[in-house]
């Protein structure tokens, strides 16, 4: 489907009238005012940390603690966390150890933000700590570390929530609700995809965001200590079958979580092929800035480097492209009721970037970038006619989830209409949601309302990405048990 302007202005007007046409949103604003904001720490304080550090409301959230092994990282996260146009705590504490952190009688909650094989074991430890826990995506890295966490927190009665923000999101609660009433028709299909052009070396981040100080500390730094073999494993720990699964876990997760939602099920079966195709030669182009860095430093003999590739490797702290995860996957998830998912997500190309295609027999929703929705009806239908339809088909139509309006953990923002523009023509950036599902982790905590992405939503796709992985590696089509581990 070609996304030009012109068929994105009429898509997005098209969700618009269609959003129009359901009936009233039941969930109301939550407010912070009275509940008071959850004394959280936050491990890990990275990229994905410091976004949620820059996100998290202090109305909701008070972020009095952060910990990272790293650095460069604790200092850039402990600096932020100080900032006064963020309110949040002028004086956190800081911890290397992640254990003196949950030692903090005082924190309520966690928030985890550390790499994937640290999500369960440091998850584990808080539930056990007494803490609430918000866990990044994917949730852990083993069905069996999923399963533990969530028999610990439903025993003792803490709130363990996984980072898939686009359960907050209302444009996605709008295209929910769509399917739900009937207006699409029949779904058989959902096309997902998240298409980049890059090498996931962490490196460059590094190399951008920190001092030249902070750097010369993070090679300093002895990652042994912490179970990494060298320093490469700890900064790109994506690229490592032992850390991570890669793009499985790092961004299927999130969209298989939303065909898990909107298909009120787990895939029974998937199919999948893929491997690590890009080679190092590809990656030249994306050095330019730094291989211009290094010709100036050459020019006034301010290196002792040869070659630009002895400079990146002094700089970067690695010479050579070692991942064991696949940079290019392709899968086929098989769900009940005779219904497909498609899944790709490629390193080699950013054409069409990233979306959710809802494809039905009256009308296809595309959810991109998760801040852009556009709807196409078939050919003889339009909003009018799809809700006439729906109305008289509503004895076959599966119900829509009521939550609670008095406790409801959607909409810790404004509601949905009024957050969208009226549905479709969002003025969000991408990163707004994160704010709503710290919201409702907090308001979660504080009335006792269900979560959104608790963890047995999380346990779902954090089981479909393990078993689409195994296919991939088997190279044959593999039945999901239901049961989570």
């Amino acid at each position: 489907m070609l996304l030009n302007p012109e068929n994105k202005l009429l898509g997005r007007r098209n969700f618009i009238k269609a959003a129009m046409a359901l009936p009233p949103l039941g969930a109301v604003a939550l407010k912070a005012s009275g509940i008071g904001p959850v004394k959280t720490g936050i491990v890990g304080t990275g990229m994905e940390g410091r976004i949620l550090i820059t996100l998290a409301d202090p109305k909701y959230l008070n972020i009095a603690a952060s910990c990272d092994i790293r650095p460069d990282n604790r200092a850039l996260g402990h600096e932020l966390i100080k900032k006064p146009e963020l309110k949040q705590c002028p004086n956190p504490a800081l911890y290397e150890n992640y254990e003196d952190m949950l030692n903090d009688s005082g924190l309520e909650a966690v928030i985890i933000a550390s790499p994937l094989h640290l999500h369960g074991p440091m998850a584990i430890q808080a539930l056990k700590a007494g803490k609430h826990v918000f866990v990044e995506k994917t949730m852990a890295y083993s069905e069996e570390e999923c399963a533990e966490m969530i028999r610990l927190a439903e025993n003792n009665n803490l709130v363990l929530q996984a980072g898939h923000q686009r359960f907050y999101n209302p444009l996605y609660w709008d295209a929910y609700r769509m399917l739900n009433e009937g207006l699409l028709g029949s779904v058989y299909h959902i096309r997902a995809m998240w298409h980049r052009n890059t090498d996931w070396n962490y490196w460059t981040h590094a190399w951008k965001e920190d001092s030249p100080e902070q750097i010369e500390q993070l090679k300093r730094m002895q990652p042994q200590k912490y179970g990494y073999p060298d320093l490469q494993h700890l900064v790109n720990w994506r690229w490592y079958g032992e850390t991570s699964h890669g793009l499985w876990t790092e961004l299927c997760s999130h969209q298989i979580a939303i065909a898990n939602w909107f298909f009120d099920s787990m895939p029974t079966a998937v199919y999948a092929a893929g491997g690590a195709y890009k080679t190092q030669q590809d990656q030249e182009g994306l050095y330019k800035e730094l291989n211009n860095e290094y010709e100036i430093k050459k020019k006034y003999n301010d290196t002792p480097a040869k070659t630009f590739a002895e400079y990146r490797s002094s700089l970067m702290a690695y010479g050579q492209d070692d991942r064991s995860i696949a940079d290019h996957i392709y899968a086929i998830f098989e769900y009940p009721n005779n219904r497909t998912v498609t899944y790709s997500s490629i390193q080699s190309s950013s054409v069409d970037q990233y979306y959710e295609q809802i494809m039905g027999t009256r009308g296809t929703i595309v959810l991109s970038n998760e801040n852009e929705t556009y709807l196409f009806w078939e050919s003889g239908w339009d909003e009018q006619k799809a809700e006439k339809a729906a109305k008289e088909e509503k004895s076959t139509q599966i119900e829509v989830v009521k939550e609670d309006a008095s406790a409801s953990a959607f909409a810790a923002h404004t509601a949905s209409q009024q957050a969208t523009g009226g549905g479709g023509a969002s003025e969000m950036t991408p990163y707004e949601p994160y704010r709503y599902e710290l919201q409702g982790f907090s308001h979660s905590i504080r009335s006792g309302s269900p979560n959104l992405c608790d963890g047995r939503r999380g346990a779902m796709a954090a089981k479909a990405c393990f078993y689409g992985e195994k296919a991939m590696r088997e190279r044959k089509r593999i039945e999901i048990p239901s049961i989570l581990a």
